[in-house]
């Protein structure tokens, strides 16, 4: 029963719904372009990623404010996330629009440097609570191999974009690039390997000593990152789609925690109506939040006088930038109101459990 019991927990939902949004998606569209498509950002690629933005990217970055805003405890407990640093970014926004020539492109390049390593960020926490998941402590060694095969994905994808000469556009944001040398990049290439094979070794070390293979639930989200970060290089039509499904990871871990927080503040009993209304509530208010921050909020740079690309790129970087700062304190494991509801199961919140009869 133990074993049972075990898996039954690895999953959020189940094996097939877990692998899909944590990486599968990604795996199955990138042999999908692969197989069938061309690599180049063609503008139905464009478009259909620009669709997805809409009912996935958009939705999930309006997850993470409605969390931290949803309640009066959560600003309580974040308040300089929750009062001060919106300020600090629409100090950013007010910048960039009044020098758009000598602020808006570095402001743009902070989310540009900064995105990357949310991404990282977002990937170690999946593996890890996935190791939890699994019954798993993994040793301060592992979680450092761990940590820097990621971040070496991290590094390199990075390093490579600064060795550009000429910089890079942002919704015609013109921004500069470090100009690193190529032989940097060439290392940063080397170091990733050997992370790499560092971690393909410290899989193979913990299957042999505890004598069955570590799962795959957590094994792949780094497995993904480096899909993203590395292997895309050579598939430019499959990058569109890169921050869709890191949303996607992101919309599972989400959508579990606001239903077994509710439902556990609320005392309300296990139920697959309650699930599915509250669920659709829930997306409901997500996905015109999304829409509120990415296709509203632009116009009003357009109404003060500047062009719809130039405001689209401030504001799309504003919103970026507060979102990975409230990310930074409203998901960390150490908070026991988050890492307890990293435990829910779907059967958790919708099979009532069994009342056991009394003996006498």
């Amino acid at each position: 029963m133990a074993g049972n019991n075990s898996v039954q927990t690895r999953y959020f939902v189940n094996a097939p719904v877990d692998f899909f949004f944590i990486g599968g998606a990604s795996f199955i569209l990138f042999a999908f372009l692969l197989l069938f498509y061309t690599n180049s950002r063609t503008p139905e690629v464009i478009t259909a990623a620009v669709m997805l933005s809409w009912a996935i990217n958009w939705p999930h970055f309006s997850m993470s404010t409605y969390r931290l805003y949803q309640s009066k405890s959560n600003i309580k407990q974040y308040p300089i996330t929750a009062y001060v640093i919106p300020f600090v970014v629409l100090g950013g926004v007010a910048l960039s629009f009044s020098f758009p020539d000598i602020v808006a492109p570095y402001f743009v390049k902070l989310f540009m440097l900064w995105s990357p390593y949310h991404f990282s960020g977002q990937t170690l926490g999946i593996t890890f609570i996935y190791a939890m998941r699994s019954g798993i402590k993994l040793s301060n060694l592992e979680r450092n191999v761990v940590t820097s095969f990621v971040l070496g994905t991290y590094f390199l994808s990075t390093i490579r974009a600064e060795t550009s000469r000429e910089g890079y556009t942002f919704y015609g944001v013109q921004y500069p690039s470090m100009q690193i040398p190529h032989w940097i990049a060439n290392i940063a290439e080397y170091a990733m390997w050997a992370a790499f094979i560092a971690f393909i070794a410290m899989i193979i070390y913990w299957s042999y000593r505890n004598r069955r293979i570590l799962p795959l639930m957590v094994i792949l989200p780094a497995a993904t990152q480096y899909l993203w970060f590395v292997q895309s290089v050579y598939m430019p039509s499959f990058q569109e789609f890169v921050p869709m499904l890191h949303s996607l990871q992101y919309i599972l871990i989400a959508w579990g925690i606001q239903l077994k927080e509710k439902m556990d503040v609320r005392q309300i009993a296990p139920s697959k109506k309650y699930v599915v209304t509250e669920t659709t509530r829930w997306f409901v208010i997500n996905f015109i939040g999304g829409i509120i921050l990415f296709y509203l909020l632009p116009k009003a740079g357009v109404a003060l006088g500047y062009t719809s690309l130039f405001s689209i790129a401030i504001v799309y970087a504003a919103i970026q930038i507060h979102h990975f700062f409230v990310d930074g304190v409203i998901w960390k494991l150490k908070n026991k109101t988050v890492s307890h509801p990293l435990m829910m199961t779907f059967e958790e919140l919708t099979v009532p459990r069994r009342v056991q009869p009394a003996t006498t």
